[in-house]
């Protein structure tokens, strides 16, 4: 009896904690937010769009890079488009990121670094934000 005691705990907590974490997930509601920061420069920021229900195990998320070869365009390039996104892409989690353009001191590699800085910024927040983050695009 003792033996299955130790056998029936651990297959309860790990039954409670799963259930917690579903209901938890159906109640994170979808999220925006602008402008978020990621290196010092003031163009090194990104809007940052989750979805409802998310989870760390099956929320994907997608990285968007404006064009413009490294010296003219900004993420607001892509603002028509999110909405859609959004639709088409319901479990993606969506980070729509700036760089310093390639001008004055900011001339390339700045461009390169500041897109692997924000990749990074994002894969080590992957918890707080709530997605898989080897799951991004």
């Amino acid at each position: 009896m003792k033996n299955l005691l130790y056998l029936l705990v651990p297959v309860m907590l790990l039954a409670s904690c799963s259930k917690d974490t579903e209901e938890a997930a159906q109640s994170l509601q979808p999220t925006s937010i602008a402008n978020v920061s990621y290196g010092a420069h003031s163009a090194q920021v990104m809007d940052v769009y989750l979805p409802g229900g998310r989870t760390t195990d099956c929320t994907k998320a997608i990285v968007m890079i404006h064009g413009g070869g490294w010296n003219t365009g900004d993420k607001a390039d892509f603002n028509e488009y999110i909405t859609v996104l959004k639709q088409r892409l319901p479990d993606y989690a969506i980070f729509n990121i700036n760089y310093r353009l390639a001008s004055g001191s900011d001339l390339f590699p700045a461009q390169e670094n500041d897109v692997k800085a924000a990749v990074e910024f994002i894969a080590a927040r992957a918890g707080q934000y709530i997605f898989n983050k080897d799951k991004m695009v």
